[in-house]
């Protein structure tokens, strides 16, 4: 996952790359002791990547540098005592204060980080915690990419992902589950692997195992496109159970043609007298009618808006007529 931008690296990044960690520390140590201008100047570089402060942290708090950093390296180590520090059960409270200065420091630990994801379990531990804050507390989904590479590359090697996993489902955005979709190309089948374990909740994904990737990864991406307006965000985990089910399609939404809220602890917001005589109607049905019925009434609605109108409000008899009908 390494690839830097080489004319852009600091020149610590660059002595860090070129000759390890322990040399970044030797010379920094050497740098403080002999010259602490030059050594300020270096550290606050703005091209630092955020690998090289931590490695360079247990120097600083040795040599009380702290009050020599850019305040948005005296942030990021701030930031990086307070994971390390927190109790495991409270992963979502920190201390600092959550401000436009933090979710600048926040971003450049996780931009600049994720390049050497895996250095350690510390270093792993305020990744991913960055990434949980990323999408909890601002909400930027732009990292989804990133911690999706992040999660497939640990998998490989063996190492912790579901805190990641967490933060990506975290987004309730599932139209971004087409990115653990897309793994379903690769060519190392623990990629394929991940990705149907990931995907595990969508029903049918498991029949047929040996089914070719392809016509699987079809099935899935179709699935997706037609359900992720209606999928409702139940917060399921793997650190809850080796099954998660992360998000549900709420058949009353899809019936009624109402996209599931994304902030919303419900699958459907107030619904007005005449929906609500509907999702009566509609919840009186066994689940095998209620999924047809659903299925039939989202597919109309995208094909005609107009007679789908006229269709939502026939007797659920006449409703099941017409689709076996249009079945038949």
């Amino acid at each position: 996952m390494k690839v830097f931008k080489t004319n852009n690296l600091s020149f610590l990044d660059r002595v860090r790359l070129n000759n390890g960690n322990d040399k970044l520390k030797g010379l920094f140590h050497n740098l403080v002791k002999l010259n602490p201008e030059e050594a300020a100047n270096l550290i606050n570089d703005k091209n630092l990547y955020f690998c090289s402060l931590f490695i360079l942290k247990p120097v600083i708090d040795k040599l009380e540098f702290f009050n020599h950093l850019s305040s948005r390296n005296k942030d990021a180590l701030t930031i990086t005592t307070e994971i390390l520090k927190r109790k495991a059960s409270n992963k979502e409270s920190l201390s600092f204060d959550c401000n436009q200065m933090n979710y600048s420091t926040l971003k450049w630990i996780f931009e600049t980080g994720c390049f050497d994801d895996g250095l350690s379990n510390q270093y792993d531990e305020v990744l991913d915690i960055t990434a949980i804050h990323l999408i909890k507390s601002y909400n930027d989904k732009s990292v989804l990419p990133v911690i999706a590479e992040m999660i497939f590359s640990r998998y490989k090697k063996g190492l912790y992902i579901y805190d990641l996993v967490w933060a990506f489902f975290e987004s309730r955005d599932p139209r971004r589950l087409i990115i653990f979709a897309n793994r379903m190309h690769s060519t190392h089948w623990m990629d394929v692997e991940l990705a149907c374990k990931l995907l595990g909740f969508i029903p049918g994904i498991d029949i047929n195992r040996n089914n070719d990737k392809f016509i699987k990864y079809l099935y899935i991406r179709n699935w997706i496109q037609e359900n992720h307006l209606f999928m409702h965000y139940t917060g399921e985990s793997f650190q809850q159970t080796p099954n998660p089910i992360p998000y549900l399609v709420s058949l009353e939404a899809k019936y009624l043609c109402k996209p599931v809220p994304e902030d919303s602890q419900e699958p459907l917001r107030i619904l007005n007298e005449d929906e609500s005589n509907l999702m009566e109607r509609f919840k009186g049905l066994n689940k095998d009618t209620q999924i047809l019925l659903s299925t039939c009434s989202f597919l109309l609605y995208r094909q005609n808006k107009s007679t789908w109108n006229k269709w939502i409000h026939y007797p659920v008899e006449e409703q099941i007529r017409i689709v076996l009908g249009g079945l038949s």
